[in-house]
């Protein structure tokens, strides 16, 4: 993280300012972009040069991420699972040195039953981990925006497709899904995606650091199908772009719909001496019943009658 950063979190009156100055703020020019993102932001001006007159698509009703078949690949699924990692296949991400020693060592520790991570805390999964997300997903299109909603922790991304560029460097910091502008290539949805919080790709696979940035293109294939190729640049933790593509699959079950979900109502994920995840049973210290997140009953005795 810079010191520019820091300096503006470490500001208890960040928030503050953020939403006294959100009605005045401008959109970053196009060389305005911060170094770390100069190579994700000039495929993206590429891209954009080269784009097709939009045709805004319809992506109604609900989807769910489809786990391999078809050789489309999400991160963590391109090699076949290494023995005592769960399940997990080990990244191809060429690291930077720094990196490749922390992931080995989570290797190392997924292989000993050792792991912990932010969703434990009930922290949004962010992006990019926000696409792997086995949970109901939404999109909701129009001209000027792009809403993607999924039903875990009811994480929103917010697309802009309105011309505006990247909020600018003062006025923001690392945020949970990070800052996304986008323009449609005919059907398709290029995002250009800056400022997120630091964190991994997905469970079993390395780190990313604050330097981070996105580029997607967003398509349906067919009407049951839409696909997601991503690809992250990090001159941080990566040598070269670390590409994937997720595959959402429409669910045609009318008795679904996407509700609020709050993970902290029922949470008994506690962290282990060790660094590991342990679940809390009922009867155990500590234990928190799903079920008793209503108005308690003194709270009910002291109404009026």
């Amino acid at each position: 993280m810079t010191h520019r950063r820091i300096g503006a979190f470490a500001c208890g009156a960040w928030l503050v300012m953020i939403g006294s100055a959100a009605a005045a703020q401008t959109a970053a020019a196009p060389e305005a972009v911060a170094p770390e993102y100069r190579q994700s932001w000039a495929d993206y001006l590429e891209m954009k040069a080269k784009a097709a007159p939009p045709k805004i698509p319809n992506w109604s009703g609900l989807w769910r991420r489809r786990v391999g078949g078809g050789g489309l690949a999400s991160f963590g699924d391109q090699d076949p699972p290494l023995p005592g990692l769960r399940g997990y296949g080990q990244s191809t991400a060429q690291l930077t040195p720094k990196y490749k020693a922390a992931y080995d060592k989570k290797v190392a520790d997924i292989r000993k039953d050792i792991e912990w991570g932010r969703l434990s805390y009930c922290l949004p999964a962010g992006m990019p981990r926000w696409l792997g997300e086995p949970f109901l997903k939404e999109f909701i299109v129009t001209p000027e925006k792009t809403w993607m909603i999924n039903e875990e922790f009811s994480e929103v991304r917010r697309i802009h497709t309105d011309g505006q560029g990247h909020l600018s460097e003062g006025l923001i910091g690392p945020l949970w899904q990070g800052d996304s502008i986008g323009f449609w290539d005919g059907d398709t949805l290029v995002i250009h995606t800056t400022h997120l919080k630091a964190g991994e790709y997905q469970k079993g696979q390395p780190d990313f650091s604050f330097k981070a940035s996105l580029l997607e293109r967003v398509r349906m294939t067919d009407p049951e199908t839409i696909v997601d190729e991503i690809t992250a640049y990090d001159p941080e933790s990566l040598l070269k772009p670390y590409k994937a593509t997720f595959t959402y699959r429409k669910v045609n079950d009318p008795a679904l719909r996407l509700n609020f979900s709050s993970c902290e109502e029922g949470n008994n994920a506690v962290r282990t001496p060790e660094g590991g995840t342990n679940y809390l049973l009922p009867g155990d210290p500590g234990y928190r019943d799903p079920n008793s997140f209503g108005i308690p009953d003194v709270a009910l005795d002291s109404l009026p009658k």
